[in-house]
């Protein structure tokens, strides 16, 4: 263009920008990943676009990067692919776009702006060469920065080279001259570390070619591309996310709730503009109203992933992954699980907030390619319609808590995001909220020990039975029955209560009446049992104790891979000698401990299996190491300290007992808001003003008076006034209303009182605990354990 007028007294500008913009490109703080990222978006594109590719010719991308030894001047950036490569024109359009800055509808790369970001943060010389399948030569484009500003133009120059194979077709991009600092962080085993880490997430939808969640259908929805993507020859794996199979599901509220819930919401389709993206609402648009192009298509445009549970919780590694056009903008978002105010601004921080505090497993991938992204691709555009209009589809306009939403006057949130919160929002272990556990706690260390092996890619974590199989121990365990014996009710095997007294005699008894001495029959010895049976027997009658699995460390012995058992039947050694436990180290580093869980000094002295489990762990370690000085008690401490999930510490124990006053609470409050005057007037002076102080440090702007009299003050009560609910009228708290205890069906009085009296002594029991900040010995903490455990046991258990 030229600038001035013409004869007519019109003329025009030139606004092509200086080349020595370039120079601030490559200022701009791109960290490496981005820049790589910014180059493989192009091939990801092309491979996207290529809906009839050839089967036998698999799409891939590589990067080449500098080695350790590898000299500055000859340190280069090599990204290319097989994909179908460019005509001449379409390089031209290609590496205009880049100059110009558009951004193309559909695509995440196409040498836009970010491509010659990216090229300038590397270094300043660049060459594009592509060809075609058939074409005889490669076409390449030189792109020399500090040329381009020194000459003052944005002209490259363009060569042709003569293919040796026609066939030959791709795309190479290599940057030399590189930054001194790029080439020192490139360089680094942790920046590769990290490069590999951050494509496998970003891309992970692109290069997987199956569906993340078992039991769901490898539809276009979930399953990927499967392009592979190499890094100095490596192939850069996909983070997976670790989550429930989609048979998986929990009841809440009567009703049976998936924990993976596919999200497919069609909109109203718009016109796109396929040299700048920009989305038009309206039908009678002819030309963009971004950059005036008038090659407008009508696409569709779709909400579409899905929302789901992991299988471990976790302080960062949780949230909702936001995907365009398959690149993952965003990752981990956590914005949805706070809930904003539209008309007074108060925020809500709704997800996670149980015991363990600051641990999520709400997870998920959610497809939003009409939304607006920023120009780093590191976030969407908040601002944008398209963006809160899926927000608000996801997790609904009012808070996911039921009492929440009611007390702000919003209806009940259905939103999908809103019944996953709902039904999985809580972390007690049991089948109830899909959360394994051993029978007394969860075992949230380990289940996130296997998950990091799932992320490994080991065979054995790659289903979620493992999980599952923990789940339903935890309520084998809690659940079963405490009468002694089993199906050997008898020494010798035999159920004696089905003998009738008719049976003729043994032919071994001798019988008076007789005058020859009886025959006697010699029974055949019974067949020798193999230690590989007898530990097979062991198993069979036996479940394992999760919270006592894992790689075990002592004596410098190196790692011990340790699996418990607690079996039902009792155990002996090699000699036949029965004892409370057995052990045996099997192949490879692998020890199996075996507890018998009705030994008499469990049964009848109230010891804990799982220290003599450990003392056993102990002892093979000493005996493996063949130490004989030192003391077993100090190896012992050292293994138990290597199970944090056995941890029964002060903070730990208030942790529970904070999580079982939040579910008390829970069920408390629709019992409460039937007859809230009545129920406060039960309270004594000292409940009512600890209540009130609690609610004003937590929700200042909460009308007090108002909460009193509908109920809300529910939510602020303490274990000393629940327990004096329950003793003011224990027919609206009992029954399983919200303790499981029975109470209406005794008809005498001093029965009732007892069932009353125990919820209420175990209410006071933590609630002192609670409420006393004082060291505790060891014994007060085992008793307030114990009491914790006791009323977690009869607290009823909501739907």
């Amino acid at each position: 263009m030229t600038d001035g007028w013409d004869s007519d007294g019109t003329g025009e500008l030139d606004l092509t920008p200086s080349p020595r913009l370039l120079e601030v490109l490559g200022d701009i703080p791109y960290q490496p990943w981005q820049c790589l990222a910014e180059l493989v978006d192009n091939s990801f594109d092309e491979f996207r676009s290529d809906l009839d590719r050839d089967p036998a010719d698999p799409p891939a991308i590589h990067i080449t990067l500098p080695r350790a030894n590898t000299a500055l001047v000859d340190a280069q950036v090599v990204v290319s692919d097989n994909g179908r490569g460019m005509s001449l024109q379409t390089l031209r359009d290609a590496l205009r776009a880049g100059f110009s800055g558009n951004a193309r509808y559909g695509s995440l790369g196409l040498f836009g702006m970010g491509f010659n970001i990216a090229t300038a943060r590397l270094g300043s010389k660049t060459t594009v060469r592509t060809s075609r399948a058939g074409d005889p030569v490669w076409l390449v484009a030189e792109i020399d920065f500090k040329d381009l500003q020194r000459r003052e133009t944005f002209h490259v120059p363009l060569r042709r080279e003569r293919k040796e194979d026609p066939l030959l077709h791709g795309t190479a991009i290599t940057i030399r001259d590189l930054r001194p600092n790029m080439v020192d962080a490139l360089k680094r085993p942790k920046t590769i570390s990290t490069v590999k880490d951050k494509l496998g997430r970003v891309y992970s939808y692109l290069l997987r070619d199956h569906s993340p969640i078992p039991e769901l259908p490898d539809d276009d929805t979930l399953a990927g591309s499967g392009i592979g993507l190499y890094i100095n020859g490596k192939r850069v794996k996909p983070r997976i996310p670790c989550v429930w199979a989609a048979s998986r599901s929990v009841t809440y509220s009567g009703a049976e709730i998936k924990a993976v819930q596919v999200i497919d919401r069609k909109l109203q389709d718009a016109y796109a503009c396929m040299r700048c993206g920009h989305w038009h609402r309206h039908y009678d648009v002819v030309n963009c109203v971004e950059c005036g192009s008038d090659d407008l298509e009508l696409r569709q445009r779709r909400i579409h992933g899905w929302l789901g549970v992991q299988r471990y919780l976790d302080e960062s590694d949780y949230g909702i992954d936001f995907l365009r056009h398959g690149r993952k903008i965003l990752l981990g978002d956590k914005s949805l699980f706070t809930w904003v105010n539209p008309d007074t601004g108060e925020t809500l921080d709704e997800y996670p907030i149980e015991i363990p505090a600051n641990q999520g497993r709400l997870v998920g991938e959610i497809h939003i390619d009409h939304a607006p992204v920023n120009y780093q691709k590191t976030d969407f555009d908040r601002s944008s319609r398209d963006w809160n209009d899926a927000a608000l589809y996801l997790r609904g306009e009012g808070p996911m808590r039921k009492t929440k939403a009611k007390d702000r006057g919003f209806a009940e949130n259905d939103s999908p995001l809103g019944i996953l919160f709902k039904a999985f929002q809580q972390n007690d272990p049991g089948i109830r909220c899909l959360i394994p556990g051993n029978g007394q706690s969860a075992t949230h260390k380990l289940t996130s020990d296997w998950g990091s092996k799932f992320h490994e890619g080991l065979a054995e974590y790659q289903l979620d039975e493992k999980w599952y199989e923990a789940v339903l121990n935890h309520e084998e365990i809690k659940n079963r029955a405490t009468t002694q014996g089993g199906s050997d009710v008898s020494p010798a095997g035999g159920d004696l209560g089905s003998r009738t007294g008719l049976d003729p005699l043994p032919l071994n008894t001798p019988n008076p009446g007789l005058s020859q001495p009886p025959v006697v029959l010699v029974e055949p010895e019974p067949p020798v049992e193999t230690e590989e049976q007898r530990y097979a027997r062991y198993r069979q009658h036996a479940r394992k104790l999760y919270d006592l699995e894992g790689e075990v460390s002592a004596l410098n012995l190196g790692k011990r891979n340790v699996s418990v058992f607690e079996t039902t039947i009792p155990v002996a050694d090699a000699s036949g000698a029965y004892m409370p436990t057995i052990s045996r180290v099997t192949s490879g580093l692998n020890l199996e401990v075996y507890v018998h869980g009705d030994h008499e000094v469990f049964r009848e002295f109230g010891r804990d299996p799982r220290d003599y489990a450990i003392l056993e762990i102990s002892q093979v370690l000493r005996a493996l190491a063949r130490d004989v000085d030192t003391k077993i008690t100090v190896i012992a401490a050292e293994v138990t300290c290597q199970f944090p999930d056995q941890r029964r510490t002060d903070s730990a124990l208030r942790d529970r007992a904070a999580e079982v006053l939040r579910r008390v609470r829970d069920l408390a409050t629709p019992v409460i808001t039937a007859q809230a005057p009545q129920m406060w007037t039960l309270l004594s002076s000292d409940s009512k003003l600890r209540a009130e102080r609690d609610a004003a440090r937590v929700d200042p702007r909460l009308d007090w008076l108002g909460a009193i009299h509908d109920g809300r003050f529910s939510a602020y009560l303490s274990y000393d006034a629940l327990a004096g609910l329950v003793r003011g009228a224990p027919a609206a708290f009992m029954d399983g209303a919200v303790y499981s205890m029975a109470w209406a069906s005794w008809t005498d009085e001093q029965a009732r009182d007892r069932q009353v009296s125990h919820v209420a002594r175990l209410l006071e029991t933590v609630g002192e605990f609670v409420a006393d900040a004082s060291h505790k010995s060891r014994q007060e903490l085992v008793m307030t354990r114990l009491a914790i455990d006791m009323l977690d046991d009869i607290v009823a258990r909501r739907e």
